[in-house]
């Protein structure tokens, strides 16, 4: 069987477009009303809608939200990519029901990433754009509207993610059943491998059939990053309290 076409082929134009303009347009409406903010603003709430905890006004604490929004995407657009990119070592001697179920498998992974990516766009949007709402009064009416916005995202959110992946479940136990396995098995030389590292340029996938991240995929370096950043933006505004 042959690897999935071109990474374009796995992506829906509409969406990227609906998930940018989500991503965005929170930070640019940021950038608009900075100047005008007061130099007490929301950080976190609580599930009464509620503020938890104040914070000053500063380039950080206004844009924690995009930022991690934006983080967050990355995180999930190269996840997605790695799938695809690991689909490359795919067994040209599969059969016709493994081809089918490993093809099926794959599509539905990304899927997956891409219904994470909706919530999130949706769900840290609305987050994001909480802190203009309750720091104007005329604004404080549309507040109900973004708490409303941001559970409606969680509950749709775990929703799409438990329906992908029991399909996917589904798929996978099929795929085994038929004798084939969800990692596509490959041949890993020693001395690509040492110990938890394990550098190998010429395997697109991510990690070794170990688990341990390929450091000689430019991607994963990127990915890491990424996910360094995460808990920086999410806790750090608790630790300076």
């Amino acid at each position: 069987m042959s690897s999935p076409h071109q990474f374009r082929d796995h992506t829906n134009v509409g969406l990227e477009l609906v998930i940018v303009a989500l991503t965005l347009l929170p930070l640019l409406a940021l950038l608009f009303f900075y100047s005008s903010l007061p130099e007490r603003i929301p950080e976190y709430l609580n599930l009464n809608g509620d503020v938890a905890v104040w914070g000053r006004k500063s380039v950080f604490s206004v844009f924690r939200l995009p930022l991690m929004a934006l983080d967050l995407q990355m995180i999930c657009v190269l996840l997605k990519y790695g799938v695809w990119q690991g689909s490359a070592n795919q067994s040209l001697e599969d059969s016709e029901p493994l081809a089918t179920y490993r093809k099926e498998s794959i599509k539905l992974s990304l899927n997956l990433w891409d219904w994470f990516r909706a919530f999130i766009a949706i769900k840290l949007g609305a987050s994001s754009i909480e802190i203009i709402f309750y720091s104007f009064e005329r604004f404080h009416s549309l507040t109900t509207l973004t708490r409303i916005t941001s559970w409606a995202a969680s509950v749709l959110g775990i929703a799409g993610a438990a329906f992908y992946g029991y399909r996917l479940l589904t798929v996978n136990r099929k795929l085994k059943e038929a004798g084939g396995s969800v990692r596509i098995p490959r041949a890993i030389s020693r001395q690509n491998s040492r110990g938890i590292f394990y550098y190998n340029p010429d395997d697109p996938s991510w990690f070794s059939d170990r688990y341990a991240p390929n450091f000689g995929n430019k991607w994963v370096y990127l990915f890491l990053a990424c996910l360094l950043c995460l808990p920086v933006l999410m806790f750090l505004p608790m630790l300076k309290t």
